[in-house]
């Protein structure tokens, strides 16, 4: 541990072992769970345990003491509160609302029971508390992150604008769907904390993302459980939730050599996880490939790749939402990857040569959905084999020529920050460094220092490629026609075909 960290951190942990009128909803095991967290958080990350709620609260002690805590007078802004509530959750029918299921809850009126939202507002909602990290260790309890996040982005932290190293970061130990095994998250959070995989010992502090993912990836983890986690009012990086165990300001030079291997080769996964669930699916368009048209796009993103101009170092893919931009983005990820090209049918969906990049004319892709501007510069820095921890330092690092494709730019934690802290100054000073190739919806173009008509804009008519629409809408009547119930009728196929 870093003991020059000047954080303070404090968890609250509690868990709902027994219900007064519901003995069948007993959990004897969560006391155990319990106990894991807090030794964890207490003896491996450097917390302050508040033994404020203990065991089986009912719905008016946990939201009272968790509220008391928060206003409390020497509470700060830059504190750090942890908080893990293990119990019983439901979605009531109807109204898809997550509750949780306290020590007094009648069985006989669970739609009386605590929403779960609420406990955001208790703790967010005119308090000084700006870096909380919610674990809800509960059935269904994605639903539960899910209505929490969204409203902390729409009541609770509209008012933290301006103030850095803000957020709120829920995860969650089942999806909406799910229900939790008993004891499970807290021995997955545990093995993922303390796996050198998640960071060595260079960062001082763990990716939450990473920690999710190290917790998914867990052979240990229950087959119909998976980990969740959303975040709200981020202002740029994610708050020091979960501060480096192996952090060592003074290892080796092996040492370093060996981690940051283990940190690219991490990040290369995400990325490769990032493709195949994303990147490519939209590029496919289906099952097979079912990508067609877009030529125009295709030809004017391949000679852009193929002609590098340091006058224009950054060419964006733009369009308004549902437009293609991820299957433009995705397909030209897969073409220029020399393992993923031969996996697409050029000839069948119809690409002519000038509309294909080159093989390794990128050398990473990023999928930034939900990623800080520290974990994007990550991925490009692991891309390109380069320690970096700065956009500079990323700069000074590049001995060779760098092209980066990142995609859903619009959808990051913080968008504006991303561009405004990294791509931009990226592009400003690349000096023939670095080439971005950015998909993002128009709004962003701006800060970019971009144009419309300057982009790659997929709404534009020269792009449109009504030509290869009707091919396409051809090819699908042809294949429908041949699996029509008409299909031995010559007369009826034909016209199908035609048509």
């Amino acid at each position: 541990m870093d003991r020059d960290d000047p954080v303070r951190r404090f968890l609250i942990a509690t868990a709902v072992t027994h219900y007064a009128k519901a003995p069948r909803w007993d959990r004897p095991g969560l006391v155990h769970a319990r106990e894991r967290i807090i030794e964890l958080f207490t003896g491996t990350l450097g917390y302050t345990h508040v033994d404020d709620l203990g065991l089986d609260p009912t719905r008016e002690q946990l939201t009272s003491r968790l509220r008391a805590f928060c206003r409390a007078p020497d509470r700060r802004p830059d504190d750090v509160l942890a908080v893990y509530v293990a119990a019983h959750g439901e979605v009531l029918e109807g109204s898809e609302d997550h509750v949780l299921l306290t020590a007094d809850t009648d069985p006989d009126d669970v739609a009386d029971a605590l929403p779960t939202v609420e406990l955001a507002r208790r703790m967010l909602l005119d308090t000084p508390v700006r870096r909380l990290l919610l674990m809800l260790d509960t059935c269904y309890s994605g639903q539960g992150g899910n209505e929490l996040t969204a409203a902390a982005l729409t009541r609770m932290t509209r008012h933290w604008a301006g103030e850095a190293g803000t957020g709120l970061v829920v995860i969650t130990s089942a999806q909406p769907v799910e229900q939790a095994s008993v004891g499970a998250f807290p021995r997955l959070l545990g093995d993922a904390v303390v796996d050198v995989s998640t960071a060595g010992h260079a960062p001082p502090t763990l990716p939450l993302d990473t920690v999710v993912k190290a917790m998914n990836a867990n052979p240990a983890r229950p087959r119909f459980q998976m980990i969740g986690s959303a975040m709200a009012g981020l202002t740029g990086e994610v708050p020091p939730f979960l501060p480096n165990p192996r952090r060592d300001t003074r290892p080796s030079g092996v040492d370093l050599a060996i981690q940051q291997a283990v940190e690219w080769d991490a990040e290369a996964r995400r990325r490769d996880g990032e493709f195949r669930a994303t990147l490519l699916v939209r590029a496919k368009g289906g099952d097979g490939w079912w990508f067609s048209g877009r030529v125009a796009a295709l030809r004017d993103i391949a000679r852009w790749l193929a002609e590098p101009d340091p006058a224009r170092p950054l060419l964006a893919v733009t369009a308004a939402p549902g437009s293609g931009k991820t299957a433009v983005l995705g397909l030209v990820s897969t073409l220029t990857h020399p393992d993923r090209r031969p996996m697409v049918p050029i000839d069948t969906i119809g690409l002519p040569p000038d509309a294909v990049p080159a093989v390794g004319a990128v050398d990473v892709a990023v999928y930034a959905q939900n990623l800080t501007t520290d974990q994007v510069l990550r991925g490009i820095a692991a891309g390109a084999r380069v320690p970096a921890e700065t956009p500079g330092a990323l700069l000074d690092a590049l001995t060779t020529p760098v092209t980066v494709l990142i995609d859903a730019l619009d959808e990051a934690a913080d968008p504006h920050d991303l561009v405004l802290r990294l791509l931009r100054p990226l592009a400003d000073h690349a000096a023939g460094r670095l080439r971005l190739l950015v998909g993002t919806r128009p709004h962003l173009l701006a800060d970019l220092g971009l144009r419309r008509d300057g982009s790659v804009d997929l709404d534009a008519s020269r792009y449109a490629d009504l030509d290869a629409l009707t091919a396409y809408s051809a090819r699908c009547l042809r294949e429908s026609a041949a699996e029509s119930p008409y299909r031995d009728r010559p007369h009826a196929t034909a016209a199908v075909a035609a048509a």
